[in-house]
């Protein structure tokens, strides 16, 4: 990347484990360095930094939140964070440290920005069925009720032997209490959910009673913390992933 190109001037993305990373995007100095043009919501380009240590990350700030018809107005940052929360508590790593903070331009959620392979082939991955972070980011969005899990909402990251790791991101639409589930992953619809999905389904139902709950209720209504309790409940009951609605589109728009 040439110094004549303005992106080679932005924070790069600097990967890290989860502790180190939230501490750093709840105490760091925040500052905006660019806005994702194609993004709906204020979507900003941030440096964050304490004691030396430098990152990117993502700055989604209330007061850049465009109304919707179907959620509150000021909650997605409130989402996003509780996303987060119930990713940690199954064990998957499947959203990015976020948290809840305030900003250059009022409170909002930050997310350590996450750096993709670009030669990741995420169509290919997501037709071919087979690949297990997808089918556990397809049983999390059942979880979390997500409405909007595009393609672009996927992130997959190198780790070892040629693996990757697939992170999602934006989840400023999820934990309605009706049935909202759209997503691109539907290969799973029906069919038997594994195992180690059982289980941490088992988890998730202990969690959501407890501290998990708590936690989750000082995000969302007390309507929308027992709505997922009913969800993780029924996926256990079940046993099964979730069937496409028939009263509401099954797929984004645009899917990607």
């Amino acid at each position: 990347m040439s110094r004549s190109d303005p992106l080679a001037d932005l924070t790069p993305p600097v990967a890290m484990p989860a502790d180190g990373a939230l501490a750093l995007l709840e105490r760091g100095m925040l500052t905006v360095e660019g806005r994702i043009t194609r993004a709906s919501n204020a979507t900003l380009y941030s440096r964050v930094e304490l004691d030396g240590l430098v990152a990117a990350c993502v700055y989604k700030p209330v007061s850049g939140e465009r109304p919707l018809w179907d959620f509150p107005d000021g909650t997605l940052a409130e989402r996003e964070v509780a996303a987060h929360l119930v990713s940690v508590a199954t064990g998957w790593n499947i959203v990015p440290p976020t948290v809840l903070r305030d900003g250059p331009l009022g409170p909002g959620m930050a997310q350590l920005w996450i750096a993709d392979d670009p030669t990741f082939d995420y169509v290919s991955a997501i037709n071919a069925g087979d690949v297990e972070g997808l089918r556990r980011m397809a049983l999390f969005d059942a979880v979390v009720n997500n409405s909007d899990r595009k393609v672009s909402h996927l992130l997959a990251v190198r780790a070892t032997a040629g693996a990757h790791h697939l992170y999602g991101v934006d989840h400023g639409v999820t934990f309605s209490v009706d049935d909202k589930l759209r997503t691109v992953l539907w290969q799973w619809a029906g069919s038997a959910i594994p195992e180690d999905g059982l289980v941490v389904l088992s988890r998730l139902d202990a969690l959501l009673r407890g501290q998990l709950g708590e936690a989750l209720a000082e995000l969302l209504t007390t309507a929308e913390v027992a709505a997922t309790r009913r969800r993780v409940a029924e996926l256990l009951s079940t046993g099964l992933f979730p069937l496409p609605p028939t009263d509401w589109p099954a797929v984004p728009y645009p899917p990607y």
